[in-house]
């Protein structure tokens, strides 16, 4: 006798359920049916229940629509139960639907920036080729901006040590008599050199481009 028969024979009985008895009645060359038996409760297959001085078995299929139908108090609990998820489902869903249109309003400003870093770095990139062509070229001394550009970046970062470069460049163009293009030559160049010295982080009104976004912001580490 396979369990799959003993199975069928439950469920066929439905919503009622069967005595054990009477299971065993019907599978009398089953020597084995409670081994059986405790084998399909542990798996869930089946469920038993005492009432009076009998035993039932129900399917699995049929045995909570039994508990709805006869416990009161059950089907109460199970009713505020689906009453709780149908709330919490309705929660999720509004918060799904909420955090999609804020993800899709961010990706409209980011591409928003995007564009306008891109066409301000085109007008940069303009403006630098003119002025190019006015200034004649000099050397800086390495040393003399690094020490200049350490001083502005010590006197003028914020708690957290940010500086935004538009103000750097204003103060050592001042002070060095130097243009917005030498400023940002050696800018980088001592940046480069010093890597593990100076991060730079982007925004800010102007900067250096890298890998298509404006840096703007620039700290001592």
């Amino acid at each position: 006798m396979s369990l799959e028969k003993v199975v069928a024979i439950i469920a066929a009985k439905g919503i009622e359920g069967i005595k054990k008895a009477e299971l065993r009645r019907e599978l009398q060359e089953v020597q084995e049916l409670d081994s059986i038996l405790q084998e399909l409760v542990r798996t869930q297959e089946i469920f038993i229940e005492r009432k009076g001085n009998s035993f039932y078995c129900w399917h699995k299929n049929y045995y909570l629509q039994k508990l709805l139908s006869t416990d009161q108090k059950f089907s109460l609990l199970y009713s505020l139960m689906n009453s709780m998820q149908d709330s919490l489902n309705a929660r999720f869903d509004s918060f799904n639907a909420g955090l999609d249109a804020v993800t899709t309003e961010v990706s409209a400003i980011a591409d928003g920036i995007r564009a306008l870093a891109s066409t301000g770095q085109r007008d940069t990139s303009a403006n630098d080729l003119a002025l190019q062509e006015q200034i004649e070229p000099i050397n800086i001394d390495y040393d003399r901006f690094k020490e200049q550009l350490d001083h502005a970046l010590a006197s003028s970062s914020s708690s957290i040590g940010w500086v935004e470069l538009c103000n750097v460049r204003k103060d050592l163009c001042s002070k060095m008599n130097i243009s917005r293009e030498q400023f940002y030559h050696s800018f980088e160049e001592v940046v480069s050199n010093n890597y593990d010295k100076y991060e730079l982080s982007t925004g800010g009104e102007e900067g250096i481009q890298l890998r298509g976004l404006v840096h703007g912001f620039v700290r001592c580490i």
